[in-house]
């Protein structure tokens, strides 16, 4: 849970007090997503966001809760707000991850407990820039995501399947898998692990059974 970037204008105090309160329940296990979009129109709020970005990151510091971090059109601010604020070996999930190998470097060598999420968008012919990443991350630092409802897998036919849902992130795995010529099995015992890593040993312990 945490205040969206696009929704940054509408982060009062009752907001954060609502947030503060969330964040003591027993399942809440991450901060976010939350960041800076630029894209579009939302660049007009450039500095609202980044004081409620900065503002939701000293509350997940205060709380000792791993970060789920959204960036669009925004990487060098965000990632300026994350050096100045995060302390280098916390828990970050660079969630949805649009940009190309050389920028996934960059942010997992900032930060060596951040994980990069990626998406169905692996699977579309256009999308080399995600497809390199696939093909070259370290196994031990990819989330396997849907960003649901958006980004239906390219396999699943438009006009049958309008949303993606949480269960499409095994075509995610599928893609990562052909990419890298290995085993759909090893990229989920490698992100399972990195979903412990990240959320906490209690949010995994089913089986991989394929």
């Amino acid at each position: 849970m945490g205040c969206h970037p696009k929704s940054a204008t509408d982060f009062s105090p009752k907001a954060e007090e609502g947030l503060r309160r969330c964040l003591q329940h027993e399942k809440f296990v991450a901060l976010g997503e939350i960041g800076l979009d630029y894209s579009g129109t939302f660049k007009q709020h450039e500095e609202i966001q980044k004081v409620v970005f900065s503002r939701q990151i000293k509350i997940a510091l205060d709380y000792n809760k791993p970060l789920v971090i959204h960036c669009r059109d925004a990487e060098e601010e965000c990632l300026e707000i994350l050096e100045k604020m995060v302390p280098k070996n916390y828990k970050i999930h660079c969630h949805c991850f649009m940009g190309n190998f050389e920028s996934a470097q960059k942010w997992l060598n900032l930060f060596p407990n951040l994980y990069i999420g990626l998406t169905p968008v692996v699977t579309y012919k256009t999308a080399v820039p995600t497809q390199n990443v696939a093909r070259f991350i370290p196994l031990e630092r990819l989330l396997l995501e849907t960003d649901a409802p958006y980004f239906i897998p390219r396999s699943f036919p438009k006009h049958e399947v309008k949303y993606s849902h949480p269960g499409m992130a095994v075509v995610v795995a599928e893609a990562v898998a052909r990419l890298r010529n290995c085993t759909v099995v090893e990229v989920l015992r490698h992100c399972r692990q990195n979903t412990k890593n990240m959320y906490g040993r209690r949010v995994l312990d089913i089986p991989i059974v394929l």
